[in-house]
């Protein structure tokens, strides 16, 4: 007897993917352009909040040396605009004269503290702190500089 054993086919290949497959693919995939996005936004934010900051910091510097010029009053002020800076339309433009009208359209502000030193004689304490026009920005960056100075009107 010529008997013909029967065996079986092992290893079916398949052509093609399955929808398990495809879905977890579009999940990993998914998953990874919310981060990669999320990582834009932050580092967006992260350099306009450092570009901010330096300017700030560049104006506080500006505004001390007119004080220590006499070209602005050494006495306390607060929030008041920086010379004739203001914003539209997300930039910066020089308007000459800011009037009443267009307060809200400053933005940068800033404030001066003066304070004499305590047991020194003829020291001045004077501290400027710029901040960004809270109407205008909502996380207003803020740079304070501290400088002592010899008081020349009481010599």
């Amino acid at each position: 007897m010529n008997m013909k054993m029967y065996k079986p086919k092992i290893g079916v290949v398949k052509n093609g993917l399955t929808i398990v497959e495809v879905v977890i693919a579009l999940v990993i995939l998914g998953s990874c352009l919310a981060v990669i996005s999320e990582m834009g936004r932050l580092a967006f934010r992260n350099a306009k909040e450092a570009r901010d900051t330096t300017q700030a910091e560049l104006l506080a510097e500006n505004i001390l040396a007119q004080v220590q010029l006499g070209i602005i009053e050494m006495k306390p002020v607060v929030d008041t605009p920086v010379t004739n800076q203001t914003i539209r339309n997300d930039t910066i433009e020089d308007t000459g004269v800011i009037s009443e009208g267009d307060a809200n359209d400053v933005l940068w502000l800033y404030s001066i503290d003066v304070n004499n030193v305590s047991d020194t004689e003829n020291l001045i304490e004077i501290g400027i702190t710029v901040t960004q026009n809270p109407a205008k920005t909502s996380h207003p960056v803020r740079c304070y500089l501290v400088r002592w100075l010899i008081d020349e009107s009481e010599q």
